[in-house]
């Protein structure tokens, strides 16, 4: 039987995935390299989100943890809100709260949905629910656009960075700010080969290490461990 491919996950995952990578010779190693606080119960914070409870906003969602930072909060009864997302992990939590008639468009990243706001005509202010550290992509197109964003801060992402002493033959990175925790104490070796969830994460690796790097069309981590799966299956070959 041939070696088995390690791989580390920069973020933990679901038995099923790493029973998924076994069936295909590989061995997943998972550690968190960043923690999500909801800051949501903060008297400054929740009083912004009380009161776009009571309006009929357009609301943008990138992240699944600003969902449920919004919608798990004890108040929450369901607004009327017209809602653009992020697919696959933020359009799945949307669902728990809203039917599928409240999303008026959905994107692979912030960059295509930024276009779907601005394709919207009736669309002049926005209400952005985001983490301390989001990107800039998609306020700054919206602004260039004329389209009035009101940021509203749910949750803070705290890196939690750890050495590792094993060499892994890929690494699965799913944010600029697990990049960043990973490469403020680790470096690899150039034969290990960097899969990234999308182009602003690959983006961040970019700035760390010339490795190669795989990115992964989809925003989830399913798709991404499927092209590490993929890509190590094909050399193999």
């Amino acid at each position: 039987m041939s070696n088995k491919i390690s791989i580390l996950s920069t973020m933990p995952l679901e038995q099923s995935l790493l029973n998924k990578a076994l069936d295909h010779n590989i061995v997943l190693n998972t550690m968190a390299f960043i923690q999500v606080i909801d800051i949501s119960d903060e008297t400054e914070v929740w009083e912004k989100i009380s009161a776009a409870y009571q309006q009929n906003a357009t609301v943008v969602f990138t992240s699944a943890s600003a969902v449920f930072a919004v919608c798990e909060h004890p108040s929450f009864v369901r607004p009327d809100w017209k809602i653009f997302c992020i697919e696959k992990a933020t359009k799945k939590a949307v669902l728990q709260y809203f039917d599928e008639s409240y999303i008026s468009g959905s994107a692979k990243d912030s960059d295509e949905l930024a276009g779907k706001i601005k394709e919207s005509a009736d669309v002049k202010e926005v209400i952005f629910f985001c983490g301390d550290k989001r990107m800039d992509t998609l306020p700054s197109i919206l602004l260039r656009s004329g389209i009035i964003t009101k940021e509203i801060v749910v949750y803070k992402t705290v890196e939690q960075p750890t050495f590792i002493e094993k060499e892994h033959n890929g690494i699965l990175f799913y944010s600029p700010s697990g990049v960043s925790s990973f490469f403020s104490m680790n470096t690899t070796s150039p034969e290990t080969v960097l899969f990234a969830i999308g182009n602003t994460t690959a983006a961040a690796i970019k700035l760390e290490t010339d490795n190669k790097i795989v990115v992964c069309p989809t925003p989830s981590k399913e798709a991404l461990l499927d092209e590490a799966i993929n890509y190590f299956n094909n050399t193999k070959k």
